[in-house]
């Protein structure tokens, strides 16, 4: 299983600008803004506070990048991350994460919304780096037109997009199973591509770190 010894915040982004250039493989998370996604990262990532919860959904309005299993720094070669280069001979895994800004909730204005979007657009159609795009949802809530054309529009991209039911620990094991059947009939794809999560219980957390190793 991948091996986790590190993991630092980069920086945030409020424009394709400000995008960090890594050189590694980056893994974004992206849902709505209660689907518990600050609390997967950090299950994930075995840290408790790496990613902070806000105490009302929707506030994050840029895009966080994390290094994960960074080589310690070592001058001429430290890109512009602000930490090493990665390693040809380190025997693991380097990668960022990406945590996107959540949609709903938050009341923003016009212009800000729409900066909000344009750097999302820009992330997922130019950023080479990004390698899975984790989708997550909570698993009790119904989805919507929203999350239909929105997995669309990764797809569209060419961008490998993995299914995340957050927060199984809310319902039953025979509500679990019947919600997973429910989201597979709606996005059209295979129940056993749907990833069941829970970060209080860490369910799910070895799927997640096989689709990371896997790339």
């Amino acid at each position: 299983m991948l091996k986790i010894v590190s993991a630092e915040f980069i920086k945030g982004a409020i424009s394709s600008k400000q995008f960090p250039q890594t050189g590694v493989p980056e893994f974004a998370f992206f849902g709505r803004s209660n689907a518990g996604k600050s609390s997967l990262i950090n299950m994930l990532l075995n840290r408790k506070n790496l990613v902070k919860t806000g105490s009302k959904p929707g506030m994050t309005r840029e895009i966080n990048f994390f290094i994960v299993n960074a080589p310690a720094k070592t001058g001429p070669e430290k890109n512009n991350t602000g930490v090493g280069a990665p390693q040809k001979n380190n025997a693991l895994k380097v990668f960022t994460v990406a945590d996107l800004p959540g949609y709903g909730f938050a009341q923003v204005s016009l212009p800000e919304r729409n900066r909000i979007d344009t750097m999302l657009y820009d992330y997922c159609t130019t950023r080479s780096e990004l390698k899975i795009m984790f989708f997550l949802m909570d698993i009790r809530r119904e989805p919507t037109d929203v999350e239909r054309n929105t997995l669309a529009f990764f797809r569209e991209q060419g961008i490998n997009t993995v299914l995340t039911a957050t927060k199984a620990d809310k319902v039953s094991k025979n509500k679990q199973a019947k919600r997973i059947t429910a989201l597979a009939s709606f996005f059209d794809c295979s129940k056993d591509s749907i990833v069941l999560t829970s970060s209080t219980k860490k369910t799910g957390r070895e799927t997640l770190l096989q689709h990371l190793s896997a790339v």
